[in-house]
Protein backbone atom coordinates (compact mmCIF):
# COMPACT_ATOMS: atom_id res chain seq x y z
CA UNK A 1 0.00 0.00 0.00
CA UNK A 2 1.35 3.62 -0.75
CA UNK A 3 2.63 5.28 2.48
CA UNK A 4 1.69 8.39 1.01
CA UNK A 5 -2.27 7.77 0.18
CA UNK A 6 -5.05 9.32 1.28
CA UNK A 7 -6.85 7.23 3.96
CA UNK A 8 -10.71 7.60 4.63
CA UNK A 9 -12.66 5.26 6.70
CA UNK A 10 -16.43 5.47 5.36
CA UNK A 11 -19.29 4.34 8.65
CA UNK A 12 -21.92 4.63 6.30
CA UNK A 13 -23.48 6.75 3.33
CA UNK A 14 -23.61 9.59 5.09
CA UNK A 15 -20.13 10.17 7.13
CA UNK A 16 -16.57 9.49 6.94
CA UNK A 17 -13.54 10.89 8.76
CA UNK A 18 -9.88 11.09 7.39
CA UNK A 19 -7.13 8.54 8.79
CA UNK A 20 -3.86 9.80 6.42
CA UNK A 21 -2.52 12.20 5.58
CA UNK A 22 -4.08 14.57 8.23
CA UNK A 23 -6.43 13.20 10.55
CA UNK A 24 -9.88 14.15 10.14
CA UNK A 25 -13.01 13.52 13.07
CA UNK A 26 -16.02 12.13 11.95
CA UNK A 27 -17.99 14.17 9.62
CA UNK A 28 -20.03 14.39 6.64
CA UNK A 29 -18.41 12.60 3.39
CA UNK A 30 -18.80 16.08 1.74
CA UNK A 31 -16.69 18.14 4.20
CA UNK A 32 -14.00 14.96 4.12
CA UNK A 33 -13.97 15.64 0.22
CA UNK A 34 -13.59 19.38 0.34
CA UNK A 35 -10.19 18.98 3.21
CA UNK A 36 -9.17 16.24 0.21
CA UNK A 37 -8.77 18.87 -2.00
CA UNK A 38 -6.34 21.01 0.33
CA UNK A 39 -4.52 18.12 0.72
CA UNK A 40 -0.83 17.39 -1.15
CA UNK A 41 -1.41 15.38 -4.23
CA UNK A 42 -1.76 11.64 -4.05
CA UNK A 43 -1.90 9.07 -6.24
CA UNK A 44 -3.58 6.40 -4.26
CA UNK A 45 -6.81 6.16 -1.96
CA UNK A 46 -8.51 4.06 0.50
CA UNK A 47 -11.73 4.13 1.06
CA UNK A 48 -12.14 1.42 4.28
CA UNK A 49 -16.00 0.59 4.59
CA UNK A 50 -16.83 0.08 8.10
CA UNK A 51 -20.02 -1.39 8.79
CA UNK A 52 -20.25 -3.09 5.28
CA UNK A 53 -21.80 -7.27 5.07
CA UNK A 54 -22.31 -8.01 1.69
CA UNK A 55 -21.11 -10.59 -0.05
CA UNK A 56 -20.58 -11.01 -3.20
CA UNK A 57 -20.49 -7.12 -4.05
CA UNK A 58 -23.71 -5.79 -5.35
CA UNK A 59 -26.05 -2.93 -4.25
CA UNK A 60 -24.70 -1.66 -1.14
CA UNK A 61 -21.24 -1.72 -2.74
CA UNK A 62 -22.47 0.27 -5.32
CA UNK A 63 -24.19 2.63 -3.29
CA UNK A 64 -21.28 3.02 -0.78
CA UNK A 65 -18.78 3.57 -3.37
CA UNK A 66 -20.04 5.09 -6.23
CA UNK A 67 -19.92 8.85 -5.03
CA UNK A 68 -16.52 8.47 -3.68
CA UNK A 69 -15.07 7.19 -7.05
CA UNK A 70 -16.62 9.62 -9.16
CA UNK A 71 -15.29 12.25 -6.77
CA UNK A 72 -11.90 10.48 -5.95
CA UNK A 73 -11.32 10.05 -9.73
CA UNK A 74 -12.25 14.00 -10.01
CA UNK A 75 -9.93 14.75 -7.59
CA UNK A 76 -7.04 13.31 -10.01
CA UNK A 77 -6.78 10.04 -7.62
CA UNK A 78 -5.29 7.49 -10.30
CA UNK A 79 -5.61 4.31 -8.03
CA UNK A 80 -8.89 3.78 -5.65
CA UNK A 81 -8.88 0.92 -2.94
CA UNK A 82 -12.44 -0.20 -1.31
CA UNK A 83 -11.81 -2.50 1.96
CA UNK A 84 -13.53 -3.76 3.86
CA UNK A 85 -13.24 -2.27 7.68
CA UNK A 86 -12.74 -4.12 10.78
CA UNK A 87 -12.69 -1.01 13.22
CA UNK A 88 -9.03 -0.44 12.60
CA UNK A 89 -6.98 2.45 11.27
CA UNK A 90 -4.17 0.47 9.31
CA UNK A 91 -5.37 -0.72 5.87
CA UNK A 92 -2.56 -2.94 5.47
CA UNK A 93 -4.38 -6.51 6.54
CA UNK A 94 -7.80 -5.34 5.69
CA UNK A 95 -9.75 -7.24 3.02
CA UNK A 96 -9.68 -5.78 -0.62
CA UNK A 97 -13.08 -5.56 -1.79
CA UNK A 98 -12.30 -3.70 -5.28
CA UNK A 99 -9.41 -2.28 -6.79
CA UNK A 100 -9.38 0.82 -9.56
CA UNK A 101 -5.89 1.58 -11.57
Amino acid sequence: MDASALIIKSFDNRTSEVIAPTAIARVENARVLDQATAFARHQTAVVILENYSERPLGPEFRNRTLGWFIALRGLGYEHIFFLRGAGVDDPDNLTTLAEYD
